[in-house]
């Protein structure tokens, strides 16, 4: 119906200009506004018609989403589109009341992402790579995916500006189009200068026409490689490096965080480093072992008995 579509393209471009949000935001918001007047239109043309939803057509569109199997959070990002979708229906005076204001957010479920071993990682960044392009791209993926902490869109997004090879940080342009500076560590410094001078190497022998130049990792076609292309890559080490049956890509920068925290690395340096607005989101990493909590009281209570 184009009143809805009408609606929500208005929103959009609403929200864009007051709040400068990310593209991959602004597709976020439209997509969660979308299925709610799919939702609508397959199982309530009555409201999706008369262009008003009341609470409890909004109370059975989350229970409908519960029913299909998204999970919590996911719900919860839908509530948070909508309730701003309402607020802007407010402003505008189509509706009098925001029902999705009415709704609790859901309850956050247990965060139980997989991570890797420091056994592990070690043991994927240790196999034997091809002596190419392609073994090259890949090892520095890794690195920089596991020695970075980053997300998938941060590592394609890289460009070869954003690297300082001088002070050993990179430039990371992480969610709401926000920089952030990272530390590189010498072995992914190392692995990052041989891959560019392989990039460069294969520019100059196959005479690409470079219509992504400043992009780091590029494809056959010497465009940015694409997020898919690049969680393929990574997800066929990850099943040669562990039996975990639940990793992803995600599952590296777990594995980043976990691994510094476990190390008594600072919390609030850790949340600067992954590009956390909230030190809540941090702590879910915190996988703390009974073994290491024993270990941090006997070197630093002075009651604790001390081990020889």
């Amino acid at each position: 119906m184009a009143y809805w579509e009408d609606k929500i393209n208005k929103f959009s471009g609403h929200i864009e200009a007051t709040e400068g949000l990310a593209q991959n935001t602004l597709i976020a918001y439209l997509s969660d506004c979308n299925s709610l007047i799919d939702f609508l239109k397959d199982n309530h043309p009555e409201v999706y018609n008369g262009r008003k939803i009341t609470v409890n057509d909004a109370r059975k569109f989350l229970i409908s989403l519960k029913k299909n199997g998204l999970k919590q959070v996911s719900i919860a990002r839908k509530l948070d589109s909508l309730k701003r979708f309402g607020d802007y229906m407010v402003d505008l005076g189509d509706w009098k009341l925001n029902p999705f204001r009415e709704l609790p957010y859901p309850k956050a479920e247990h965060y139980r992402a997989e991570y890797l071993t420091p056994e592990e990682a070690f043991g994927m960044l240790s196999i034997k790579f091809k002596d190419d392009y392609i073994g090259h791209r890949d090892r520095a993926m890794l690195e920089l995916f596991y020695g970075c902490g980053l997300r998938l869109s941060e590592l394609v997004n890289i460009d070869l500006r954003d690297i300082n090879f001088k002070e050993r940080v990179i430039r990371i342009l992480g969610k709401g189009s926000k920089y952030r500076i990272v530390p590189l560590g010498p072995k992914s410094s190392e692995t990052l200068k041989s891959f560019i001078d392989i990039r460069k190497e294969k520019i100059v022998k196959q005479n690409l026409e470079l219509k992504a130049g400043n992009a780091l990792f590029l494809n056959n076609r010497g465009t940015r490689m694409t997020s898919r292309s690049a969680a393929r890559i990574v997800k066929s080490y990850l099943q040669n490096s562990s039996e975990k049956q639940k990793l992803s890509t995600h599952s590296l920068r777990h594995s980043f965080a976990t691994h510094l925290l476990e190390a008594g690395a600072n919390l609030r340096a850790v949340q600067q480093m992954l590009g956390h607005s909230s030190l809540k989101t941090t702590q879910k990493y915190a996988h703390t072992t009974t073994g290491r909590l024993i270990a941090v009281y006997r070197r630093a209570h002075p009651r604790a008995e001390k081990s020889k």
